[in-house]
């Protein structure tokens, strides 16, 4: 998940994220793309599919996201499960 909440969360914190990208030694690219190539590299599952995740989880994923107090902290602003479902469907 985290290259697809990196790209989700860019509006509100690319500063920070540009120091990420700076620190893995690419400045010019953004910190979604280069953390997903490190991922993929790894051999590690980029998306939900690849996890055993089925789309009709989806939904109850994204409430259940909800009790989490650490979507509450999330930089972009998270104004339900709907936000997070969107953010499931990129992901799966």
């Amino acid at each position: 998940m985290l290259a697809h909440v990196l790209r989700f969360n860019h509006s509100v914190n690319a500063e920070k994220q540009a120091r990420v990208s700076e620190a893995l030694g690419r400045p010019d690219e953004p910190a979604a793309e280069i953390v997903g190539r490190l991922i993929a590299g790894l051999g590690l599952p980029t998306r939900l599919r690849d996890v055993g995740v089925k789309p009709e989880q989806l939904d109850l994923i994204a409430e259940n996201s909800m009790q989490d107090r650490w979507v509450h902290t999330n930089p972009r602003k998270i104004e339900g499960a709907a936000v997070i479902r969107t953010l499931l469907d990129v992901a799966w």
